[in-house]
């Protein structure tokens, strides 16, 4: 008798190997899922500075457009710009607009107040999106005229 549970235990072992093997498969399948998952987390913040890098750069070409343009700055108040493509040949997919431009009266930061004196800041956002990353940034820029020959001399209350 003992020789047949000898024999019985040996052949029950058969299905030793099959659970082996699949429990290695399932160890595979989690790590591979894993790797998976780095992975496409690891594409996706790198789409995405790249697409924000890019809204970025469109938002500081149009600022410039903005500065080159402001050598008559009554003109920028009346005036906005939509969407309009940074470079159409080698990147299609970015644009810049400029919002309308705010005349701000600044004559508290004049010295001595200065009532009589003209002091403005005209103060715009620029919009750079990048429609192929789905990405946007919003520059917000202040420009004032340069103080005229022999006017007053602007300083800043706060630096006092």
């Amino acid at each position: 008798m003992p020789i047949k549970i000898f024999d019985y235990l040996q052949k029950s072992e058969d299905g030793f190997v099959l659970i082996a093997a699949i429990m290695a498969v399932m160890i595979m399948l989690a790590v591979s899922f894993l790797i998976l998952t780095t992975t496409t987390q690891d594409i996706r913040i790198s789409s995405r500075l790249v697409g924000e890098r890019k809204a970025l750069s469109a938002a500081e070409s149009g600022a410039y457009i903005v500065y080159t343009n402001a050598l008559t700055l009554n003109d920028m108040i009346s005036n906005t710009i939509s969407n309009t493509q940074v470079d159409p040949t080698n990147d299609p997919y970015t644009y810049y607009s400029v919002a309308q431009t705010v005349k701000t009266n600044m004559q508290a930061f004049l010295k001595g107040g200065c009532p009589g004196c003209l002091a403005f800041i005209y103060n715009t956002d620029v919009t750079g999106k990048d429609t192929k990353y789905v990405s946007s940034v919003t520059i917000s820029i202040g420009m004032a005229p340069p103080p005229a020959p022999g006017g007053p001399i602007y300083e800043n209350p706060i630096a006092q």
